[in-house]
């Protein structure tokens, strides 16, 4: 679940983003991370261990190539642990479109791969999504054509192959299955 996930390694995939995007067309940047830091989630206080690896292409064309893995141990305060993980592509298949009279730049990307995997530290799957889905971003347009992008105002789902049950739960099944793990005995 790479949109649920990623707020916990947002430092560094933005580092590697805004890093990416001052590099030529054509060229490749490749990121290693690995970071501890405290987080609350689903209601749960306690420490993220993550490492994993970014790789982002400027395909030259306005658009990108990027290829994401993170795997992140949760360990809540009580002791309890759950191990989160993602791996595979993301395509932006055309340059971003910005309507300047809407005020809105629209950007069209495919991930594939792992989307998402939750599971007890060394124990069962609690929730899997895999395969392909294409998300059509729209957010504010800042007025720079240089740097367009501004807050996010809606996102749709489309083209979903495979199983893909925290992207339909609108990302509630996430702390809906490690709630109850994390409050057990």
């Amino acid at each position: 679940m790479r949109r649920k996930l990623l707020p916990l390694a947002a430092a560094t995939v933005l580092a590697c983003v805004t890093a990416a995007t001052a590099l030529a067309a054509g060229s490749t940047q490749v990121e290693h991370f690995s970071k501890t830091f405290p987080v609350n989630e689903c209601g749960f206080s306690g420490t993220v261990a993550a490492h994993g690896t970014e790789v982002f292409r400027d395909t030259g064309d306005g658009t990108y190539f990027a290829n994401h893995t993170f795997f992140g141990v949760f360990t809540a305060d009580n002791g309890k642990s759950a191990t989160a993980s993602y791996a595979g592509p993301e395509k932006q298949t055309s340059p971003p479109v910005i309507d300047e009279q809407a005020g809105t730049v629209t950007i069209m990307t495919t991930d594939g791969g792992l989307f998402q995997k939750l599971s007890i530290t060394r124990g069962p799957t609690l929730i899997r999504d895999a395969g392909s889905v294409t998300f059509v971003d729209v957010y504010e347009y800042t007025g720079d054509p240089n740097n367009p992008v501004g807050d996010l105002i809606s996102e749709t789902l489309s083209g979903l192959h495979g199983p893909h049950p925290e992207l339909l739960s609108g990302f509630s099944l996430f702390c809906d299955v490690l709630g109850p793990y994390l409050q057990g005995p």
